[in-house]
């Protein structure tokens, strides 16, 4: 397959210069003129040149493109890597346009995106057999995914008489992810359950009598029969067995994105406080799962991430949260909701962000099976965590 769609803009005058050195021509023969002769065949030379340098430059150019995801935070600094080989005729002078996503922003700061796109605008020069790697740093603004959209060479004619364009015929294959931001989220304690459960929890008032964890000097506080007796008779002082501390945990967190027909407003608030409950939960070893109502091909008709901790588990829920695109196509979020309820696996809490859906249905089922349901509120520049309440009610799904 061809990398590049080809086409050519002659300067209008050199057109008219063509002519004129075919005039010349036939009039030099007529009037028997040496000077004029050799002045109409420089002008035909010249405009064969012209041409033939037009057909031939690019034929042979080599883009290799390297296909990475690159991944950032917001004010860190990364570069598209653009690497070409030449086979063909010299370029020279020629100029390199580049348009990418302002997700990320050109190190040179004159730059301005029109229609959120940048444009730069590089010198462009490689000899015959040569290889050029051009580097163009950036940074990383915002939440999102950034691509290099479109790419164009232009070479102009050694004399300035017309051009060669080269557009770059496929998609680029370099990505850079940036991460989003945090917003605070107030109430997270709301998060610390005392629920009687089976997950290993920092503070609880549970134990597992199954899953001792060691032990330690007694205090008059223990009762007796929790007194560990060959370690006692090893350290000859009274040992007292400890227990893991259990609790049930588990949280969704559902977003909904929408309002009505159309984005929320409130999105990038409402994915950077996610985002800060995310960061929470990993650091609280709390399992969560995650649902945001953008449709998506699969089993799993919208975004979706299963229940998971750990470091790689808060990086597949950051790259999930970069790559919600505003232009994208919205799920229904009752039936998102109910999706969740009869396919997915229900955790015992439940945190619902952004609007309310129309039907409660759903949250009706989830609060009959004893879920508990929060509500995560946008409030300027933070936001916050409630216990919503529902009043249980018989409900038949059909």
């Amino acid at each position: 397959m061809k990398q590049w769609r080809k086409y050519t803009v002659e300067d209008h005058y050199f057109s008219v210069t063509g002519l004129i050195a075919i005039i010349l021509f036939f009039a030099s023969l007529y009037f028997h003129s040496w000077p004029v002769f050799f002045a109409a065949v420089m002008f035909i030379i010249l405009s064969y040149s012209n041409a033939k340098y037009l057909k031939l430059a690019g034929k042979k150019l080599i883009f290799h493109d390297q296909k990475r995801r690159d991944k950032f935070f917001t004010e860190e600094s990364g570069e598209w890597v653009l690497h070409f080989e030449n086979q063909g005729v010299p370029i020279l002078k020629g100029e390199l346009l580049v348009y990418f996503d302002d997700v990320v922003s050109p190190s040179d700061e004159s730059y301005v995106p029109r229609l959120s796109i940048y444009e730069i605008s590089i010198p462009f020069s490689i000899n015959f057999r040569q290889t050029n790697i051009i580097k163009i740093p950036f940074i990383a603004r915002n939440r999102g995914m950034a691509k290099i959209r479109k790419m164009e060479i232009h070479i102009p004619h050694f004399f300035g008489l017309g051009e060669t364009v080269l557009e770059y015929n496929q998609l680029m294959m370099q990505e850079a992810l940036v991460y989003p931001q945090t917003l605070n989220v107030k109430n997270k304690n709301a998060l610390m359950t005392d629920r009687q459960g089976e997950s290993e929890a920092p503070y609880s008032l549970f134990e597992d009598l199954l899953a001792p964890a060691g032990t330690r000097d007694y205090n008059r506080s223990d009762s007796f029969n929790r007194i560990h007796w060959k370690a006692s008779a090893r350290k000859q002082v009274l040992q007292t067995k400890i227990f893991d501390k259990v609790a049930e945990t588990g949280w969704n967190l559902s977003i909904n994105i929408s309002d009505r027909h159309s984005i929320t407003g409130e999105i990038e608030e409402l994915l950077k406080s996610t985002a800060d409950l995310a960061y929470y939960f990993v650091q609280k070893n709390i399992p969560f799962s995650l649902c945001i109502n953008i449709r998506k091909a699969g089993n799993t008709p919208f975004y979706y991430i299963s229940a998971g901790t750990g470091k790689e588990h808060l990086q597949k829920v950051l790259e999930m949260l970069a790559l919600v695109d505003t232009h994208g196509s919205i799920y229904p979020y009752e039936k998102m909701l109910s999706f969740y309820t009869r396919h997915l696996s229900v955790q015992p809490f439940f945190l619902h962000g952004g609007r309310e859906p129309k039907y409660d249905d759903s949250l009706q089922v989830l609060a009959q099976r004893g879920v508990s349901i929060y509500d995560l509120l946008i409030q300027g520049e933070n936001a916050a965590i409630h216990k919503k309440t529902i009043v249980k009610r018989k409900v038949v799904l059909s």
